[in-house]
């Protein structure tokens, strides 16, 4: 793991948390300082946090009406630890975002388009090469996300991921 704070707490059951009880380590991460401006802003917004474990496979998301996070319960029992920091700052970026008033699923646009989802990947990505990942890694990490390498490919160029062939 490279970001050497960051804490998962695997066993949570289904149910409902504050986001600091199953993620640990947030508050000395620089990607998300500058996701919501200071040490300060990120504290008051982080303390209020809640995460919802599901009995879902998926991933990490917002639950667009509550401002909830959400996780499926075996995304945060498999899911690499560096894998699940970048969904974090991910999806943080997604919270600033909905506390904005944006709109983050906007159907005008395709996924790989929609303005709020590029913001995210390229603060992930950023804080992805902050910590020490390489593009293969990254890929790694975006193929995740990705519903084909058509999609895959045009994210990529979208956010400046480049990866030898």
């Amino acid at each position: 793991m490279r970001a050497k704070s960051f804490r998962v707490r695997r066993s949570a059951a289904i149910g409902e948390y504050k986001l600091s009880e199953v993620f640990t380590g947030l508050e000395s991460s620089p990607a998300l300082t500058r996701v919501f401006g200071s040490k300060a802003q990120m504290a008051k917004i982080m303390k209020h946090l809640k995460l919802r474990v599901e009995r879902h496979d998926s991933g990490l998301w917002l639950d667009r009406d509550t401002g909830t996070i959400c996780i499926g319960a075996k995304h945060l029992t498999t899911a690499k630890s560096d894998f699940l920091y970048l969904d974090v700052i991910h999806v943080l970026v997604h919270v600033r975002q909905f506390l904005e008033g944006k709109e983050l699923y906007d159907q005008a646009f395709e996924y790989v388009d929609r303005p709020t989802e590029l913001e995210a990947y390229r603060a992930t990505v950023a804080e992805a090469r902050r910590v020490g990942m390489d593009e293969e890694e990254i890929l790694k990490y975006l193929r995740m996300d990705a519903a084909d390498d058509s999609e895959l490919g045009k994210l990529m160029e979208k956010i400046g991921v480049k990866v030898r062939r």
